[in-house]
């Protein structure tokens, strides 16, 4: 019985032909194997980027309440006391336009949110859409935390940078020191610019691994110069590494003790046994079968028991 692989059968020629270019492969064997272990190595590091979203996240919205409602409130995004209202107003008009035959496009102008801070026109659209959805499943009511939940990781990036357009610096080292309590950078615009720069490298190459892309040629930063962009496995393991670290940094910044729960967790560890070429020469020479990783796990085990 003749024998498939996902990579005979589902990868794409021209992406089969970028991976075997990049890592200098040519069987069917060896390709298996290389692209197995980027798999695995996308998957780990999708696992970090799970974690820091909700620590990033759920500091940003401690924060924005901590600044923007009376003490023990939360509700910054959408007021509370305004809150049945504006549910009250979006449910008469959808069924205005379900008797009507009409499919209902809510215009967040016409809803006010009560925000007590100054969300984007897109960001409005996007929660009164939310409210709308949950109004079609059912719910006359919600928390906060179920919009915080409901929110793209792209939200938060865009939110933070909204700080750049205060016009007063202290509000910014107010917010700054709020989100990242630990830093020892400073809180003015400069960091904050520094942050949104790898906030927007983490934003990139978590969608690269959530739409299926590669992760070979993640860019580099190098200072006073245009990005590098790899173009060996080593240089990829390099970038990549650069890359998980500078993560840890923020979220070190945020609450030391969650940067070590974070390199302490099992989806860290698994990452960085997978980033080396040692590791990726296991995959390539096992066709990256469900004994590689062991292998590499054992490898590891005794090299550490060695020392």
């Amino acid at each position: 019985m003749q024998s498939f692989t996902l990579m005979s059968l589902l990868i794409p020629i021209p992406r089969k032909h970028t991976y075997q270019t990049f890592f200098n492969v040519n069987s069917e064997s060896e390709t298996q194997g290389v692209y197995q272990w980027h798999q695995d190595l996308a998957a780990e590091a999708f696992l970090i980027l799970c974690d820091f979203e909700v620590i990033f996240r759920s500091k940003i919205h401690q924060a924005m309440a901590s600044l923007n409602c009376y003490p023990n409130q939360d509700d910054w995004i959408v007021s509370s006391r305004q809150q049945q209202n504006l549910v009250n107003k979006l449910q008469r008009d959808m069924l205005s336009a379900q008797q009507a035959g009409k499919d209902f496009y809510p215009d967040a102008r016409n809803y006010n949110l009560h925000s007590s801070f100054q969300l984007s026109k897109k960001d409005r659209q996007n929660f009164i859409n939310l409210i709308c959805e949950y109004i079609k499943k059912g719910k006359n009511s919600f928390t906060h935390d179920d919009l915080v939940a409901s929110v793209s990781f792209g939200f938060w990036v865009s939110l933070l940078k909204r700080l750049e357009g205060l016009k007063h610096g202290s509000l910014i080292t107010q917010y700054l020191t709020e989100i990242f309590p630990h830093s020892t950078k400073g809180f003015d615009l400069n960091h904050l610019k520094s942050i949104l720069d790898t906030l927007n490298r983490i934003k990139s190459f978590r969608n690269r691994i959530g739409h299926h892309d590669s992760i070979m040629r993640i860019p580099e930063p190098i200072a006073g110069h245009p990005d590098f962009y790899p173009r060996t496995v080593n240089q990829m393991i390099n970038s990549l590494k650069i890359l998980l670290l500078s993560l840890l940094d923020l979220v070190r910044d945020i609450d030391p003790q969650c940067s070590l729960a974070i390199e302490q967790s099992k989806n860290w560890k698994s990452f960085f046994l997978l980033l080396k070429v040692d590791s990726f020469q296991v995959y390539r020479s096992n066709s990256g079968n469900l004994e590689s990783y062991v292998i590499c796990y054992l490898n590891n085990s005794y090299n550490t028991f060695d020392k």
